[in-house]
């Protein structure tokens, strides 16, 4: 009987520590195997520290890959992929745009951050790099939703007051937003308007920027996102605008691309470091006589009401192509636009 009891009084001292280590053997298995955000950003905090590199698990499951969704359908280079340099910025080869990184988005750790990725309280906001010292646009970026976007029926207002690095005018310029309006409810911001043609802004950027404004409505859910106009050296107007988008909730599956615009129109040269386009029309002219207002560096046809309202003392008569006067750095007229 007094074994029996010792038996008992034994067991009952093992019980404790034997819920205790099954309560941590659970914690334990939930901190490997939980896909929460905050549990994920502790893991992969703890991981770094012992000197393992942290996985994301979306992207092993092929949830991430990387593809342009169908919006961009045919108009990006299906060879190759380009990782992006000042100095060695892809040529345009006809597309709308190429893949950067293989198409896989990757953002600055101040992106995750803001947004509230790892913590588990996610935050939509916007954030608009400043301007460079040529007053070029840098970047701009943010955790985009319904929050940042304009109320239903409220129309864009006027931009026409911003003039972007690199804008001239008569060349058919658009002021284009590296945050679309209609994802950021940003107007005339300087920090968000780049110098660009008709065809990076309708044919390139616009089609993604769609299928995130209809991703967002429809789910209700949050895309990361960051545009980023990329020089060349010291020229004012971008050769083109990269592009990178991840729908959150859904780890991507709804919204992935990281792709790079080409600033560009077909048959038309662009002087980026001025901003003067020459069309191929423009270009197999022969020379003319134009006038050029030495004072301000334009030249007009002698027919334009520019030249009647110029001082004689200004006045300089020239037989020449367009392209010569531009290579000499004058500037078309923004009214006759020879």
């Amino acid at each position: 009987m007094k074994s029996t009891n010792n038996a008992q009084k034994n067991s009952t001292k093992r019980s404790p520590a034997l819920i205790i280590l099954l309560v941590l053997l659970i914690a334990a298995a939930f901190f490997v195997m939980s896909d929460a955000p905050f549990i994920k950003g502790a893991r992969d905090t703890l991981m770094q520290k012992l000197g393992y590199e942290a996985i994301d698990q979306s992207a092993e499951d092929g949830s991430d890959s990387g593809e342009v969704s169908e919006a961009g359908g045919g108009n990006t280079a299906e060879a190759g992929s380009f990782d992006l340099e000042a100095g060695e910025l892809p040529e345009w080869d006809g597309n709308h745009y190429v893949k950067v990184n293989g198409g896989v988005p990757e953002f600055p750790d101040d992106v995750y951050e803001r947004a509230g990725i790892h913590s588990g309280k996610l935050d939509p906001f916007e954030y608009y790099g400043s301007l460079d010292d040529l007053g070029r646009c840098t970047y701009a970026y943010g955790c985009l939703g319904e929050e940042t976007m304009p109320p239903e029926g409220q129309d864009r207002g006027d931009i026409s007051s911003v003039h972007p690095s690199g804008w001239a005018k008569a060349q058919n310029w658009e002021r284009c937003h590296l945050i679309a309006w209609a994802l950021s409810n940003e107007n005339a911001n300087p920090s968000n308007l780049v110098t660009g043609t008709h065809y990076l802004n309708y044919d390139g950027m616009r089609p993604l920027e769609e299928e995130v404004e209809h991703y967002i409505w429809n789910t209700g859910n949050h895309v990361l996102y960051m545009a980023k106009p990329w020089f060349s050296g010291d020229e004012l107007v971008p050769r083109g605008v990269q592009m990178i988008a991840r729908s959150v909730e859904d780890k991507g599956k709804g919204i992935s691309f990281n792709v790079y615009c080409f600033n560009v129109t077909p048959e038309a040269e662009i002087d980026y470091k001025t901003g003067i386009v020459t069309t191929s029309e423009q270009a197999a002219q022969d020379a003319r006589t134009y006038v050029i207002n030495t004072r301000s560096g334009v030249f007009h046809y002698p027919s334009c009401d520019g030249v009647k309202e110029m001082s004689e003392h200004n006045k300089k008569t020239v037989t020449a192509t367009r392209s010569e006067l531009t290579a000499q750095g004058y500037t078309p007229c923004g009214y006759c636009e020879p």
